[in-house]
């Protein structure tokens, strides 16, 4: 198996960037470049990454989410693709610990992530007029 190794340079406290290194394989970028793919997750990560509690219940994600569209339907839609797609996605990387037994969400933090959601817009969602 080839690994390649990229080196992303990440921000210290202090500001200088030269003063740490963390290296991620190519691997764990493409994770993170598929984890934001979707303006659902880039939504959650950035609504978890601002909540002061540890374990964000999901019903507040879901809420945070559903306030992002306008139907039932598509509440509906965004509620179960958040417990089967988006929440299971964000727990493959240990950014994030999503337990479906106690229905809550943790975000533990990552540099390289936080990197790529500061470096990206927040998108707006658009409703089509029916």
């Amino acid at each position: 198996m080839l690994t390649i190794t990229n080196t992303y340079r990440g921000k210290c406290e202090a500001g200088n960037r030269d003063e740490f290194m963390r290296e991620y394989t190519t691997e764990e970028i493409d994770e993170r470049l598929e984890l934001l793919d979707r303006y659902e997750r880039r939504s959650i990560a950035r609504f978890l990454r601002e909540t002061e509690t540890d374990h964000t219940p999901v019903s507040d994600v879901v809420r945070h989410l559903q306030n992002q569209v306008q139907t039932p339907d598509e509440r509906s839609r965004l509620t179960v693709a958040l417990r089967h797609n988006h929440l299971p996605k964000l727990d493959a990387i240990d950014a994030f610990d999503y337990d479906s037994r106690s229905e809550t969400v943790q975000y533990n933090g990552d540099e390289l992530l936080e990197s790529l959601l500061e470096s990206l817009p927040e998108a707006t969602v658009h409703q089509s007029e029916e």
